[in-house]
């Protein structure tokens, strides 16, 4: 088999890993979600924002692949929830910036989420070697590294502020 066929293997079972993966954490997160009002869109906003101290909408937009109107119109349901605020930067220069922020609330939801979705992966990988987890680990972190790079390379390429 050559190295194209094994990369498409790859490529088809990490589409269908990733498919699963969501529609698994989108159910386990379903309760949470009605709990709070909002969508599995607006819980992804959350959850990426959880990663970050503030995005501004672009950068949302690019992150989940959508046009801007979408991404806006579910930032303002989450700020009309009080689950993400408007932050500026101290620059001068950035002022025009509006970057999303989350709230306390908004953080009592990841909160929330990653307890659940922590119940999952312990049920998940509790027969699988510790050992095993931790190489899977440091694989996805050196493949996460070089896709941030590509984003954060598209996104000043295609998609000035």
């Amino acid at each position: 088999m050559s190295n194209h066929d094994i990369m498409n293997q790859h490529i088809r079972f990490m589409g269908e890993f990733m498919t699963n993966m969501n529609a698994l954490t989108a159910g386990v997160l379903k309760d949470l979600r009605e709990q709070y009002a909002i969508s599995n869109e607006q819980s992804s906003v959350l959850l990426m924002l959880s990663h970050e101290k503030a995005l501004t909408l672009t950068e949302i937009t690019i992150r989940q692949g959508v046009n801007k109107a979408a991404v806006s119109r579910r930032v303002k349901k989450l700020l009309e929830l009080e689950l993400v605020q408007f932050a500026y930067t101290n620059d001068d220069a950035d002022r025009r910036l509006k970057y999303v922020e989350l709230t306390e609330y908004g953080m009592d939801f990841v909160h929330d989420s990653r307890n659940l979705i922590t119940e999952l992966a312990t049920e998940v990988l509790s027969d699988i070697p510790q050992d095993e987890i931790e190489e899977t680990r440091a694989v996805l972190e050196k493949i996460d590294t070089r896709l941030k790079g590509l984003v954060r390379k598209s996104a000043t390429s295609n998609h000035p502020e």
